[in-house]
């Protein structure tokens, strides 16, 4: 009878477990809303800025007031508004990131959204929602942020109130 390496047997088995325990834990893509996070959430009045750029120019930054009101659904949809610019085709998805590291537990792909103030310099822009986990009181501490082309600037701080739960 063969005796069999047990350095190659110990090595190949660590190999295969850690391989079924990928696949196994790999969702895939499904995965549900937790309850917490279903409804419609808003926040104060909070100062948002713009910034825009023209050619050979330095950055240029313009800020006003504005209330941002969001509506998280079962399905993973978003809709609202931030401050007079509608969204209602906006996705939420989860942070691929660990969220105990980068502070965002999911992200709200808002797409393009329009004027948020009368005096916003931009028509159009890509915004997205980086919507923190809860804190002890129920809220989120979350970021406003402008994705267009490849920037990721952050317009601003947004604490949500969740309002009115979803049933």
């Amino acid at each position: 009878m063969k005796k069999l390496n047990c350095n190659l047997c110990s090595s190949n088995v660590w190999i295969y477990l850690l391989l079924a325990t990928l696949l196994f834990s790999c969702s895939c893509g499904k995965w549900i809303v937790p309850s917490e996070y279903i409804g419609q959430w808003e926040t104060s009045k909070r100062k948002i800025t713009v910034r825009t750029k023209l050619k050979n120019e330095p950055f240029r930054f313009t800020s006003d007031s504005a209330i941002v009101k969001i509506k998280i659904n079962e399905d993973k949809t978003v809709s609202g508004y931030i401050g007079l610019a509608e969204f209602t085709n906006a996705r939420l998805k989860k942070n691929a990131s660990l969220p105990w590291e980068t502070g965002v537990e999911y992200i709200i792909e808002c797409g393009s959204i329009g004027k948020i103030y009368k005096n916003d310099p931009l028509d159009q822009k890509e915004v997205e929602i980086w919507f923190a986990p809860l804190n002890s009181d129920g809220n989120s501490y979350s970021d406003l942020r402008l994705t267009q082309g490849f920037a990721n600037f952050p317009m601003a701080n947004l604490l949500f109130k969740k309002v009115k739960k979803i049933e």
